[in-house]
């Protein structure tokens, strides 16, 4: 009777130590939220014809610290400008990442917003993986000589099936460009 005992003993132990390993040994399936990214600068480049200007909005250090720094949009009356929108990680100048392939590689997942204020709005010309606007691209057509702002907004999971999509999802950066046409 003894040994019968003993055994149910020493089984109860053994099984209350395997529940309690395999209970600690965790199936890790938690999902890593997509880190976001440091954007330092945001680069304007609009293109006609054989020539191509270029304007950023740098902040060097990242948020906090030195102020941003923005360049004034100077364009052509009455001038069609194809418009590419560019997103850098600059904080470490001999190591820049160009946040722009990653925004093209999560297209849908992203969409680059324009407001403008007094001056043309560009219209998108680049779409995501699901047929919607992404926005690194577009047409920037000038009229009369005028003066406005520009504002650039890259937003993360936005519903790009809103009425509204750029007031929806995350602001990952937001810069406003003064523009002047002549």
């Amino acid at each position: 009777m003894k040994t019968h005992i003993f055994f149910s003993a020493k089984a109860i132990v053994l099984a209350t130590t395997f529940a309690f390993i395999f209970s600690a040994c965790d199936d890790d399936n938690d999902v890593v939220p997509n880190e976001q990214e440091l954007i330092t600068t945001v680069r304007l480049t609009f293109t006609s014809g054989n020539e191509s200007l270029v304007f950023n909005a740098i902040d060097a250090d990242g948020p906090g610290g030195n102020p941003l720094v923005v360049d004034e949009v100077n364009l052509a009356a009455n001038t069609t400008y194809q418009l590419s929108v560019a997103f850098l990680d600059e904080q470490d100048p001999a190591n820049a990442e160009d946040i722009t392939e990653e925004v093209r590689e999560e297209s849908t997942e992203h969409l680059v917003c324009y407001e403008a204020t007094g001056v043309p709005s560009p219209t998108g010309l680049d779409l995501d993986a699901n047929g919607k606007t992404l926005g690194l691209k577009a047409t920037y057509t000038t009229a009369d000589a005028a003066s406005g702002s520009l504002k650039v907004i890259l937003k993360h999971e936005p519903d790009k099936d809103a009425a509204n999509p750029c007031a929806t999802g995350e602001t990952d950066v937001e810069v406003t460009f003064n523009v002047v046409v002549n």
